[in-house]
């Protein structure tokens, strides 16, 4: 840019006179000032920004035309005036930087002579202001485009780093973890389903996940058939066909994958084989020699309580995972080791399968080690009998701490805006749907906003999508600095926003709302950023659509009736 400065001023001063002094002014849309261009060339008050209007040069923008002056007015109190003669000139001409779609700014010319001939070459001069003008243009266009393929590039370098840091820990995980499509497809296979199957990663994708099923294609639609009415699969038993036809035994827990708009695209699936267990369960009534060596041959925690609920019997591993002595854990009710909020329900169930009443026979569930680290597990429970009495229980354990959190980072990126970090659209469904059904319950008050960006498609067009995508990152920021710790904010798609606000009345939320609203005014990046807001308050009688249907109407009522506001439904 400077350099493009550099050769416009010789130009001009090349056809205006050596002796002409030359300024170019340009005018910054965002504090709305005509500022100098190199300022380090001259003293204050030239080197200093003004209004349009505001001396020759503010006055040549302002009215879009050439301004030519002789010998500054003596009575003339304005800065430029005072300066022009401080410094001897008598002669000043500014032509507006006429751009393509406006004014940009001026070109100033400043001579001591009192007819430096301007009259006679001003057509040339504007017409080279004119060009100066487009190349001036360009050249920030250039700058523009520049940065933002900078930006892109950055983006998509951190883009490609989130990619393979997921990819590792899936592919370090020991669980099969599977990916197919909607033909089911394998399109993703980590290592630990290369092991179970005993091909290479080439040979798998592209195969039918129905092939390896023991079941074949009816298994396969079977499971389809599931995910397609609840959306997710937990802990469905199946056998797979593994090297040389030897049936493998697994739980499979899977989702349905979707893009961004919520259309399914694929299923993603995580095996864990239990083919030991099996084994173990199938053989349970062998001798005490036999049933001792499987006991303790398995590397998964084993161990029995009986009909009270105390330890009697169990394996290293089991020892190994609570940390407790042989000694210490024979003294432990089971309660003991459970998670305080897993109590009730487990104490419960034992008391069911003593009872010989049905309980389930597969949890997940917490433990809480010597050490006092909380432990997420799998286990499989089977009653033991003798003489058709009930005598204890039969379980063994898995440690499931690495596959939990794995799947709550697999799930928080399924249901997160990567662009603003809020959650999307189809969390917002979910938890305002819970937030519904808990209102009706305790008979509670809910209140909604959903709102949007006035005029965001202008934004966009005028300042480009990642000017745009700014805006909504700060937008996001702005919403939960402003909400209360009990509320939740999502990004409902493009620009539009929403927040629930359990427990808020009209008035609670109608405070909420105007916050946000008025921290945009306060925002350096959001001031240009008006939005319009629609605001409802829960009625019982409301199902999920009619309540979001509301909200929307709202918002659009605050838009036509002028924009930047707030608009309250009555129920």
């Amino acid at each position: 840019m400077e350099a493009s400065l550099q050769r416009i001023s010789r130009l001009v001063s090349r056809l205006s006179g050596k002796k002409a002094e030359c300024l170019i002014h340009l005018w910054n849309h965002k504090l709305n000032l005509l500022e100098l261009a190199e300022p380090r060339r001259m003293d204050a008050p030239w080197a200093d920004p003004f209004k349009p209007g505001e001396g020759l040069p503010g006055a040549a923008f302002l009215r879009k035309r050439p301004i030519f002056f002789t010998q500054p007015p003596k009575d003339s109190a304005g800065p430029w005036e005072e300066a022009a003669r401080a410094k001897g000139v008598r002669s000043i001409l500014s032509l507006p930087l006429r751009a393509r779609k406006s004014v940009m700014g001026t070109l100033t010319l400043m001579s001591r002579s009192p007819r430096p001939g301007w009259e006679s070459s001003l057509p040339q001069l504007v017409s080279l202001t004119d060009q100066a003008a487009l190349a001036i243009e360009d050249t920030q266009m250039y700058q523009k485009v520049r940065e933002q393929l900078k930006s892109v590039s950055r983006q998509r370098k951190r883009e490609r780093e989130i990619k393979k840091f997921l990819e590792n820990i899936v592919d370090r995980s020991a669980d099969p973890i599977m990916a197919t499509d909607l033909h089911g497809r394998l399109t993703f296979v980590s290592r630990g389903a290369e092991e179970m199957f005993g091909l290479p990663k080439e040979e798998l994708l592209g195969k039918k996940i129905s092939g390896f099923y023991s079941g074949g294609e009816r298994e396969a639609r079977k499971i389809m058939k599931i995910l397609a009415r609840k959306d997710k699969l937990r802990n469905y038993e199946t056998e797979l066909i593994g090297p040389g036809g030897k049936k493998i035994f697994i739980i499979l827990s899977a989702s349905i994958l979707r893009d961004g708009r919520g259309n399914p695209t694929g299923t993603l699936g995580v095996t864990r084989e239990i083919t030991d267990y099996k084994n173990l369960l199938n053989h349970i009534t062998r001798t005490e020699q036999s049933y001792q060596k499987l006991f303790e041959a398995v590397n998964d925690a084993i161990f029995f309580l009986n009909r009270e609920g105390y330890f009697s019997t169990f394996n290293r591993m089991f020892l190994k995972m609570t940390g407790y002595t042989d000694k210490e854990i024979r003294s432990f009710h089971f309660s003991k080791i459970i998670h305080p909020e897993d109590i009730p329900m487990m104490v419960n169930d034992h008391q069911k399968v003593i009872r010989g009443d049905y309980a389930p026979e597969r949890y997940t569930f917490r433990l809480i080690n010597k050490e006092e680290k909380v432990i997420y597990v799998e286990g499989n429970f089977r009653r033991l009998k003798e003489k058709n009495e009930v005598v204890g229980v039969l379980a063994v354990l898995r440690d499931v701490t690495e596959k939990i959190r794995l799947e709550k980072e697999l799930l928080e990126l399924s249901i997160t805006d990567g662009l603003t970090g809020l959650h999307n659209q189809r969390h917002f469904y979910n938890e305002l749907d819970k937030e519904m059904e808990r209102a009706k319950r305790q008979h509670t008050t809910l209140s909604l906003l959903l709102f949007d960006l006035d005029d965001f498609k202008v934004f966009n067009d005028i300042h480009g999508h990642l000017e745009g995508d700014k805006v909504l990152r700060n937008v996001a920021q702005v919403v939960l600095k402003s909400v209360r710790r009990m509320d939740s904010a999502y990004r409902y798609g493009g620009d539009e926003f929403t927040v629930i606000l359990p427990g808020a009345t009209r008035v609670e939320a109608t405070q909420v709302a105007e916050r946000i609203r008025k921290t945009f005014e306060t925002t350096p990046y959001l001031q240009q950023i008006k939005l319009s807001i629609g605001l409802v308050e829960f009625d019982p009688q409301y199902d999920l659509t009619t309540f979001v249907k509301y909200a929307d109407e709202a918002m659009y009522t605050a838009k036509k009736m002028g924009g930047n506001q707030i608009y309250i439904r009555d129920r």
